[in-house]
């Protein structure tokens, strides 16, 4: 590890970037406690300054896949969200009930996720769906089973990275966001073909997609969303970026695509800035359950938007516009409603079993 500091921690004239390899074996040796506490912290943070570049993230992705508990769900097109793990402080969060409403609509959802994350140490996605009676301590096999069976599931961290999960201490002490964040959002732990990946700093967006690339997707978005997240919203446009692996792109594209998500071009109607206020995870489960039993407004018109997109990426339906139809008709019908209730059985029936 000593090596690896001296190359990257030489100063922007003499220091460098390191190679895939050289960025796999310092990432497993973070990981492993091959490192000092020292070492590792100094790691994390020269690297913070430096700046990932797309070889360090592919190795260092690539280290952590590793040292997962993978799985692979015998489900046809699963879509990976990649949220991230230090939740949000100032939104409501509306990912896990556009994930209940595309799983209700034929498309197979995998979420992930940790508690009490730092920085932000906002309400994430895990938190909320635990609050609408989802398991999200379950082991990897329970998961896989979950998504075989419901078409949703949420892999915690600490059961599928444990060993990065020890980390948490050393990356509170940090104090900053660290390449983790990003790793965490793109590892691909159950084999999905789709992924939808929150972003906060565009600058990041290209070498975040060259890694994610790398990771067996067939096809990516990333989205600049609600609070640097993964949802999209509907009081102003957003950017997005779509990624399609060779054979499926357009010529023209070279591959990546930007495009602008505007919810008014549906008809959706815009949440107010009280509206998007944030809470804890109990007030983003009573929203979510309240939609499905039928209540209208901007709320609904949120997971409308942020569920079609997830359909349309996942190629269940043919533009956004199609895939939000596709999500009205599964709320209007109870199907979403159901799917709730079929993933409370779920984890009652496996919390008896075991």
């Amino acid at each position: 590890m000593r090596s690896h500091l001296r190359e990257i921690g030489q100063g922007p004239r003499t220091g460098r970037d390191l190679t895939g390899e050289e960025a796999r074996d310092a990432m497993s040796l973070v990981i492993s406690g091959g490192a000092t506490a020292a070492q590792a912290g100094a790691f994390l943070l020269l690297q913070r300054y430096k700046g990932e570049s797309p070889d360090e993230l592919l190795g260092f992705a690539e280290a952590v896949r590793a040292d997962a508990r993978l799985i692979r769900p015998k489900v046809t097109g699963l879509l990976d969200i990649g949220s991230p793990y230090d939740g949000r402080r100032r939104s409501i969060v509306v990912s896990p009930a556009s994930a209940i409403v595309a799983g209700a609509a034929g498309v197979p959802v995998v979420m992930h996720g940790e508690k009490d994350m730092g920085p932000k140490h906002g309400v994430p996605i895990g938190d909320v769906l635990e609050a609408l009676g989802m398991d999200v301590d379950a082991e990897p096999e329970d998961v896989q089973r979950s998504i075989e069976e419901t078409g949703v599931g949420y892999m915690h961290s600490a059961r599928f990275v444990p060993r990065v999960y020890a980390l948490r201490g050393l990356r509170e002490e940090v104090a900053l966001r660290t390449v983790f964040a990003t790793i965490e959002k793109i590892y691909n732990l159950a084999g999905a073909d789709y992924s939808m990946i929150g972003l906060a700093h565009l600058p990041y967006a290209e070498k975040m997609m060259a890694t994610a690339a790398k990771m067996g997707f067939k096809r990516i978005l990333i989205l600049q969303g609600i609070e640097g997240n993964e949802d999209a919203p509907t009081s102003r446009p957003c950017r997005a970026f779509v990624w399609e692996e060779e054979g499926r792109r357009k010529k023209e594209d070279g591959g990546l695509r930007e495009i602008r998500i505007d919810a008014a071009e549906f008809g959706l109607q815009a949440a107010t800035k009280e509206e998007m206020a944030g809470g804890d995870a109990a007030r983003n489960a009573a929203i979510a359950e309240r939609i499905f039993a039928g209540e209208q407004g901007a709320y609904r018109d949120l997971v409308l938007l942020n569920a079609g997109i997830r359909i349309w990426l996942a190629e269940r339906a043919g533009g956004i516009g199609e895939g939000i139809e596709s999500a009205r008709a599964v709320v209007d019908s109870g199907a979403a409603n159901r799917k709730l209730l079929e993933l409370r059985v779920f984890n009652t029936q496996r919390r008896a079993a075991g």
